[in-house]
């Protein structure tokens, strides 16, 4: 006999391979998922509703408005850049500096956003470099799959370094301040915990894609000479635009750090959202014809798809917490390994990898920070401080795998698929799962060593 919570689950597999598969596009299946969780769920009561709620409104709670409100804010940003020339702008200035050779472009534009990512979370990393990107491999006609993967990849595994840079170490560095860790799990907290292991994995993350793309780096671009002889300049269209626009976007980036060192009251979403607003209130298009236009023109711009997609996957994996299925996850990762804290905490990397390889890191992330608090109520012996490096490990380098690993994978499939060539389930997965591999193993190695030094409390 099928219990009810086996339905759910169910339907939540098939959800996940509906938007695997590419049968159906992604946000559709996620929808889809979503809209049978609703019927089933008010023709079974199997959901366990909120205080003095109803079904809907309990499921408008399993949303994280934070992540979108963030994605959305960005977003705005990356339309005015874009209406203004700067992308174009970035593109002819790194083809330049690459000198028209491929791999010089990867090493480059990964990098950056790898910097970027230290500072900004990754999703906004990619939403800024990843139209740049599209738009140096058409003027270069080359396959702009290799380069936007690189980008995608190496600022999920340069974010783990950073409390700001992936999403799910805001969550953990904010369970973490609640328990009274703030100095431990801080901007610098991760820098230093995180920094050495993540230069090893990103080293060698670089190395594998050397390896995989070695025909594409050998591949001869069209129209380099006629790029470097280009003027960057000519391509902007209005400088007092991106001027201001970029003004704004420091200034908003700045308040991202300032709220952690200043203990701000505010959330990173609503410093993403205010900003953006500020940049729309100031541009003043210096095109009468694009001044009429300006707020459709940015509108058109944002990735209304990836923002439904992420609301519609943040209700799937609510449903199958609900019900129960993540506790049970967290009962047999303690009963199997909790013995033995090392082990534990390697369990914890390891099945968080698998998990946000399959479900976006961020529910994810949001589902098993409780899970871990728990497990260290019922056995106060446990340091939880290797516990919560774990998972920012196993969330961050997990996440590669698939291309809804992580909130950065999905907008830059999404951006890709603005051009000639989008990037499909089977290609990342050939790229990112060895990734995936290569870094929980490198980060597998440091929890073993230090275990007992770097990653603890004492």
């Amino acid at each position: 006999m099928i219990s009810q919570e086996q339905v759910v689950l169910a339907i939540f597999a098939v959800s996940f391979i509906l938007i695997l598969s590419e049968s159906l596009h992604r946000t559709i299946a996620a929808w889809f998922g979503s809209v049978v969780l609703l019927i089933y769920g008010h023709s079974t009561g199997v959901f366990t509703l909120a205080h003095d709620s109803s079904l809907e409104h309990t499921m408008l709670g399993w949303i994280e408005f934070e992540v979108i409100g963030l994605l959305m804010g960005m977003m705005v940003f990356a339309a005015i850049l874009e209406l203004s020339g700067f992308f174009e702008f970035i593109a002819i200035k790194a083809a330049k500096m690459s000198g028209g050779d491929p791999w010089k472009l990867i090493v480059l534009l990964g990098t950056f956003t790898t910097l970027i990512s230290l500072l900004i979370d990754n999703v906004t990393a990619i939403i800024i470099i990843a139209p740049v990107t599209l738009k140096i491999c058409n003027k270069m006609e080359i396959n702009p799959i290799p380069p936007l993967l690189a980008e995608a990849i190496l600022s999920d595994t340069g974010g783990v370094a950073s409390m700001v840079g992936d999403p799910p170490n805001v969550m953990i560095a904010a369970e973490a301040a609640n328990l009274g860790l703030e100095s431990t799990f801080g901007f610098n907290g991760f820098l230093l915990k995180l920094g050495i292991l993540t230069l090893i994995a990103w080293v060698a993350t670089l190395g594998y894609m050397r390896w995989y793309y070695r025909d594409w780096v050998h591949s001869k671009p069209a129209n380099v000479e006629y790029l470097l002889e280009e003027d960057e300049w000519d391509s902007v269209d209005d400088k007092q635009l991106m001027y201001t626009t970029i003004a704004i976007l420091l200034l908003t980036v700045s308040m991202f750090s300032a709220k952690e060192f200043l203990g701000l009251e505010i959330e990173i979403h609503a410093i993403a959202l205010s900003g953006a607003g500020l940049a729309l209130v100031a541009a003043r298009p210096q095109d009468h014809e694009l001044r009429g236009g300006f707020m459709h023109l940015v509108t058109e711009k944002i990735e209304w798809s990836a923002l439904l997609f992420f609301a519609g996957l943040f209700i799937l994996v609510g449903a199958v917490g609900n019900v129960g299925y993540l506790e049970d996850l967290a009962v047999w990762i303690f009963d199997n390994f909790g013995s033995d804290p090392v082990m534990l905490a390697v369990a914890i990397i390891w099945v968080s990898a698998i998990a946000s390889a399959i479900i976006d890191n961020i529910p994810f992330t949001a589902a098993m920070i409780p899970v871990i608090v728990s497990i260290v109520e019922a056995n106060p012996e446990l340091d939880i401080a290797p516990l919560f490096w774990a998972l920012a490990m196993g969330a961050g380098f997990g996440g590669n795998a698939t291309p809804i690993g992580s909130s950065a994978n999905v907008m830059t499939v999404a951006i890709s698929e603005r051009g000639p060539r989008p990037i499909t389930t089977a290609e990342w997965v050939r790229v990112g799962l060895p990734v995936m591999l290569i870094t929980c193993t490198v980060a597998t190695v440091f929890m073993i060593v230090f275990h007992g030094t770097l990653y603890s409390t004492v």
